[in-house]
């Protein structure tokens, strides 16, 4: 019996090499995980193959497998959609900051339905397809199937490289803690219920006829997003004072992020805040004004020429860093030549996502570049007194 059983396909993502690790993984279809199920029940290859776009063009799916052992853990709808948002939240932002500073995603998804769960799939006997949503249950022949990708939405090639991989590593970890079985802490709860908010939050506004109304919904789903993430629990509350002091707390950088240069009022007080948090106030104020009616300017919706809704991602990634205390592992006190060059390199895997959300914040807030580039606040004296730079 194969050791990795297939679950679903995500026909509008294209992979090169697997994401995730020796339980659960995302993988392109020449993965040799697929060829050992697909030589056990050839009808599921035949599934897979029968994958177009719009025009009939054959496209190659990527596929969400578990290893065998561990389905019963982690083989239940809860756990594949943690994973999913997991996926998702720790590729778009990233996108979306080079969209934001770049003008272009450069070729990365930022938007969510690129790791839509196709509906149909090969049932656990391999003998005919199977399909069970809110809206139907079904069954088929696999020989008269014709699964597409979305049709508003192009296929998107991920590389392992535009994965975040310093937060998707980490969550990844709390995902088994959260759904192996045993009884899961608030903590986790949250964590994969705001990342569901967030990947709700990233979907497109809507197909030809989006409006003005769609990305205000959105925006209202990013700030339930912030504060299912930082609810304490029971009996406690959150609200926007907690989100704007965890991104004033966050470990920048650039100390232009750090600077409390920004007056944010809520309610009767006034107080000097980062430039974070002078973004996320705006969209609090949006959020108010969409749910209840008020009127709202589509130039609200933008600023500095960045949309909020584009925005919101980065925002977001720096408050899961916080919450997540997302940090490089300290270098050793009596580390050689080599450890310290690997701690550079290490340094730069950790440092790239951050920095790339804080250029997006900084260009939203409109702050202008420095010559030089960024205006760093941390401190390598350690590892330059080495006689290296980082």
């Amino acid at each position: 019996m194969s050791e990795w059983i297939p679950i679903s396909a995500l026909p509008n993502l294209l992979l090169r090499e697997p994401v995730g690790d020796g339980d659960i993984a995302v993988t392109p279809l020449s993965d040799y995980r697929i060829a050992a199920a697909v030589a056990e029940q050839p009808l599921i290859g035949e599934f897979l193959d029968r994958f177009t776009d719009a025009f009939g063009r054959p496209i190659l799916p990527s596929v969400l497998i578990i290893r065998q052992d561990v389905i019963e853990a982690y083989g239940n709808t809860s756990a594949m959609a943690g994973f999913r948002d997991l996926l998702a939240v720790a590729t778009i932002p990233n996108a979306r900051a080079v969209y934001i500073t770049h003008g272009g995603g450069m070729g990365a998804p930022v938007w969510s339905e690129t790791f839509s769960i196709y509906p149909w799939m090969v049932d656990r006997h391999g003998k005919e397809l199977v399909c069970q949503t809110p809206a139907m249950l079904g069954t088929h022949h696999v020989e008269e199937f014709r699964g597409q990708t979305d049709v508003g939405l192009p296929q998107h090639q991920v590389e392992i490289s535009r994965v975040d991989g310093p937060l998707f590593n980490e969550v990844l970890l709390r995902w088994h803690r959260r759904f192996r079985g045993d009884e899961a802490s608030w903590e986790d709860r949250a964590l994969f219920r705001s990342l569901n908010m967030a990947r709700a939050a990233m979907l497109m506004p809507g197909g030809v006829e989006f409006s003005f109304y769609d990305v205000g919904r959105l925006l209202t789903h990013w700030i339930s997003a912030f504060e299912i993430l930082l609810h304490p629990g029971p009996g406690g509350s959150v609200g926007e004072a907690q989100i704007l002091d965890v991104l004033d707390s966050a470990i920048w950088l650039d100390r232009r992020c750090a600077d409390l240069t920004t007056e944010v009022k809520i309610g009767k007080h006034r107080t000097a805040r980062t430039a974070a948090s002078g973004l996320c106030h705006r969209m609090y104020a949006l959020r108010h004004d969409f749910l209840h009616g008020n009127d709202v300017r589509g130039e609200q919706l933008v600023t500095n020429e960045v949309p909020f809704l584009i925005l919101a991602s980065s925002l977001y990634r720096v408050v899961l860093a916080t919450v997540l205390n997302l940090r490089a592992p300290p270098i050793e006190d009596d580390a050689d030549e080599e450890a310290i060059a690997r701690h550079i390199g290490n340094l730069i895997y950790w440092k790239d996502p951050q920095r790339r959300h804080e250029k997006a914040i900084l260009k939203a807030a409109g702050i202008k570049k420095i010559e030089g580039g960024e205006a760093p606040i941390l401190n390598f004296d350690h590892v330059i007194s080495r006689g290296c730079t980082p």
